[in-house]
């Protein structure tokens, strides 16, 4: 795709995320709000290389964490931004290791969020998203726009970042996912990478640990640490393009 057609997939999806309710939950939108150079969608344009990209990963990897922060780590009092390149932080630098070793390609993946929205003060992140999981009206405003960007992008592979995103895909898959609904490591040791339909198109679906929080140790064999879970999401790879070559 040429630079400019990136850019209108990006506003497309914003423009679709700003016409959704109020989120409510101590959430807030990035209406109105500056934009990183590189970031998670919608902080930064979701693409590895920022305002660089010459193309949008069509039928590439999705990325999907939980949601993008606190308003409080994003913005000054002033209303500036803190920080223009998020990829020094622990969770990129994890997660581009990872990616790179399973052979998954930065520029075809698109990095974006299951609650595309800031939430207000720190706190523990996991009740907040087990408090998201129960919000029907925010989990029915959230599902609506990832649908959304899936029949924008087409994935062929989804990763997700934690327990939280995984839970939230349940609810797009409620049958193929569904150890993934109870929030739990176990769901995601019970069921590591599945197939999913949408649009007469198949997913596969991988459910990694947080790249922020070092607790692959918790997994069981055969996807125990870092080494197993790069082959996990390597064997997700492979899969997605196996499906590939049939479709």
């Amino acid at each position: 795709m040429l630079r400019e057609t990136v850019n209108d997939v990006i506003n497309l999806l914003r423009d679709k995320l700003t016409s959704l309710p109020p989120p409510g939950a101590n959430l807030r939108s990035f209406s109105g709000f500056p934009v990183m150079e590189h970031g998670f969608f919608p902080g930064g344009n979701g693409l590895y290389e920022g305002g660089q990209a010459s193309r949008f990963p069509t039928k590439g990897t999705l990325i999907l964490g939980s949601n993008f922060g606190c308003i409080e780590k994003f913005l000054d009092l002033e209303g500036a931004l803190l920080c223009q390149d998020e990829r020094r932080n622990p969770t990129w630098r994890s997660l581009l290791t990872s990616l790179k070793s399973a052979n998954i390609k930065w520029n075809e993946c698109f990095f974006t969020n299951a609650w595309p929205f800031l939430h207000v003060g720190g706190g523990n992140t996991g009740t907040k998203v087990e408090a998201w999981l129960r919000n029907e009206e925010l989990m029915a405003s959230c599902t609506q726009f990832f649908k959304y960007t899936c029949a924008m992008m087409q994935p062929e592979l989804i990763v997700t970042l934690g327990r939280g995103p995984a839970a939230f895909l349940s609810h797009i898959w409620p049958e193929e996912l569904a150890p993934w609904r109870k929030c739990k490591l176990k769901g995601l040791d019970d069921l590591p990478k599945a197939p999913v339909s949408f649009q007469e198109q198949f997913i596969i679906c991988v459910g990694i640990t947080h790249p922020c929080i070092s607790n692959a140790w918790r997994r069981k064999m055969p996807y125990q640490y870092s080494v197993g879970e790069i082959q996990l999401l390597t064997e997700a790879r492979e899969e997605s393009e196996r499906l590939r070559l049939y479709a």
